[in-house]
């Protein structure tokens, strides 16, 4: 007899529970036999080789799915602090309005510096003129060039205020002044064991449950606790490249592994993995802020999800299958 979506949820919430890695120290041996999805190799000798002192040092905080029948471990997961960020001085302008706008504003610069001798000041209020006809050449609405000045002479005072608080604090070889900051958890790794097979059979991929219903209470739980506004993540990794290379790199996802086909073309891959984290996983890209990647994961897509959203979010993927299953 088929069992329901809830049914099945129900099956894996019996069954899975989610577990601190340092919980006991038998788990070093566990994880040695997780074996990670078809390209996920790397995240696997992660989980293996680094991830127990990672944890203890505190660079991460890594958790376990369990089986509580048969005790394989089925999934992992380790996540951050993390934060994004939206640019200080994000000024729209057209590569034509930019020459002139950056003019007028190192004039102005020049203007406010101490001790300016009159032939300095002069040469500021030349370029100053200079500058304005060429935006009035470039733009020819009135409207726009007073836009533009009016941003210009904003510019001209975060700057200054830039370089009074560097002056005033000397920090400006270890800080990067930004114009806002927005606290986000960073899911770091999200790792399925290959080798894990639930008893039942599923209408939802395995990582569907184990981040909404077991994943996601854990963020939310968080967020109750400290101010969290976004969670996100890089879904891919730096992994040696065997295969040729294309105009979009081979990617993979730590948690989905849709095709094991070795013909499989890697550009479908991508977008299949990338509708997997939107469609099933409410990602999205990340375009009004701004994330701090690590070198390493260069090459992944960077998705964003709002925390406030999430339960809806949640409820809006079990009800599109609850739909599903009932055709």
């Amino acid at each position: 007899m088929k069992l329901s979506i809830e049914e099945q949820k129900k099956f894996l919430f019996d069954r899975l529970k989610t577990e601190p890695l340092r919980k006991v120290e038998e788990n070093k041996d566990d994880i040695k036999a997780f074996v990670q999805a078809t390209k996920g190799e790397k995240i696997s000798s992660y989980l293996i080789n680094n991830a127990w002192n990672d944890d203890c040092d505190r660079n991460t905080k890594v958790f376990l799915v369990r089986d509580q029948k048969t005790k394989e471990i089925v999934f992992f997961f380790a996540i951050n602090c993390g934060i994004l960020f939206s640019e200080l001085n994000i000024w729209n302008l057209s590569q034509a309005e930019k020459v002139p706008f950056d003019k007028y504003v190192e004039a102005m610069q020049r203007l406010k510096a101490s001790n300016l001798s009159k032939e300095d000041e002069e040469k500021a209020n030349e370029q100053i003129s200079e500058s304005m006809g060429e935006l009035w050449e470039v733009v020819q609405e009135p409207d726009r060039v007073s836009y533009l000045l009016s941003l210009a002479d904003e510019k001209v005072q975060l700057l200054e205020e830039k370089r009074e608080a560097l002056s005033e604090t000397g920090e400006g070889e270890h800080t990067q002044q930004v114009q806002d900051t927005f606290p986000a958890i960073d899911i770091k790794f999200l790792g399925r064991n290959k080798e894990y097979k639930p008893e039942i059979q599923l209408d939802f991929r395995l990582g569907v449950y184990v981040f909404w219903e077991m994943i996601v209470p854990h963020l939310l739980e968080i967020a109750e606790k400290v101010g969290c506004k976004y969670i996100y993540l890089f879904a891919a990794d730096n992994t040696e490249q065997t295969v040729k290379v294309v105009a979009d790199p081979p990617m993979w996802t730590p948690d989905y592994d849709p095709y094991a086909d070795e013909g499989e073309v890697v550009k479908e891959e991508i977008r299949t993995l990338v509708n997997y984290y939107i469609n099933e996983l409410r990602f999205r890209y990340v375009s009004k802020y701004k994330i701090l990647k690590p070198h390493y994961e260069r090459r992944c897509y960077t998705l964003v999800q709002e925390v406030e959203h999430l339960q809806s979010n949640r409820e809006s993927v079990w009800q599109s299958h609850a739909t599903e299953d009932m055709k």
